[in-house]
């Protein structure tokens, strides 16, 4: 008979997670602005296998122009134009348990339901969160991705990023623009300047170009510039998150986005690869040795945050008021 239930929680459990996993696999999106604008536009790339992640890079030039009069040569070299960087996997698990006390107590199909309901929300509401914390790491955590601070550091001279060192390619690297002072005086015009350092690298995207900060920077800006900058970007405001503008650019703040920190994005070069076949993926339900009944299950994402064209992307450190 217990053996009989155990299975029949199994099913259920396998079955609700079906139903909810479409829905969570949008509110993983969901959770943080960022991940919503990527998604929005068009920037999670789902693919399937492959061992690394392949990032195709072009960096060169042809630099055979030349002006020539009668008799003269031109250069016919022909120029390295493009490499290929790469990226790891990253994996994420979070696990789900099943006590035989709680199933024992909960056997009614009401209260069971209602029991994995809350075990299954629980677990999607900490990957969302794991979530919003990584988009916004440096990728030094053990088995951690990429995040912001590395494909756009405060330091873009230094370092490897997809497994290209940035001191032998300067072409390989973001750029950083220290706050010229307080806020109330240098806030809109730091701004300005670091907008055009993304707009003069950029080419038709201009509708990828988004601006990413705290919730503090956020609310200076607010202070400062609200009564000429005050409209807000429709689609995230109709998914329910705080925007303002800057000359036509949303801004959006994200709880883990780092102090004093303003991120100048073109996201046509940003994507968040996942692993359609392991993302937001259950597996089997197993044994807990020498727990009796007690049950252990997994849900898995595979992905990684990479950036094909580090130069289009600023960000301004040391924001203050």
């Amino acid at each position: 008979m217990t053996t009989q239930w155990t299975q029949t929680v199994d099913t259920l459990f396998t079955t609700t997670w079906s139903y909810r996993k479409k829905q969570a696999t949008e509110q993983a999106f969901l959770k943080t602005p960022l991940i919503f604008w990527l998604r929005e536009n068009e920037r999670i790339e789902n693919i399937s296998g492959y061992r690394r992640i392949e990032i195709p890079v072009e960096y060169g030039s042809n630099d055979t122009v030349r002006w020539f009069s009668k008799g003269d040569t031109v250069p016919i070299i022909d120029s390295e134009l493009a490499t290929m960087a790469y990226e790891d996997w990253k994996y994420v698990s979070v696990s789900i348990m099943r006590w035989l006390q709680d199933e024992q107590q909960n056997r009614g199909k009401a209260a069971i339901t209602n029991l994995i309901k809350l075990k299954l929300g629980a677990a999607e509401r900490a990957l969302w969160e794991e979530f919003e914390r990584v988009m916004f790491s440096d990728g030094s955590g053990s088995k951690e991705p990429n995040g912001l601070r590395n494909i756009v550091a405060t330091n873009p001279d230094t370092g490897t990023l997809h497994g290209l060192d940035r001191t032998e390619h300067p072409w390989w690297r973001n750029q950083a623009k220290t706050a010229s002072g307080a806020a109330s005086v240098y806030l809109i015009s730091d701004m300005r300047n670091a907008l055009n350092n993304v707009l003069k690298y950029s080419r038709a995207e201009l509708k990828d170009i988004t601006i990413v900060t705290t919730q503090e920077i956020f609310e200076l800006y607010e202070e400062e510039g609200y009564e000429l900058y005050q409209l807000t970007n429709n689609k995230l405001f109709d998914a329910g998150f705080d925007t303002l503008q800057f000359r036509g650019r949303p801004i959006m703040w994200c709880p883990s986005a780092p102090s004093g920190n303003m991120y100048f994005l073109n996201t046509a070069y940003i994507k968040l690869v996942c692993d359609e076949g392991y993302w937001m993926e259950m597996t089997n339900w197993k044994d807990i040795p020498n727990q009796p009944f007690d049950r252990a299950a997994q849900i898995i994402c595979a992905c990684n945050l990479t950036v094909s064209r580090p130069i289009v992307n600023v960000v301004l450190t040391g924001i203050h008021e």
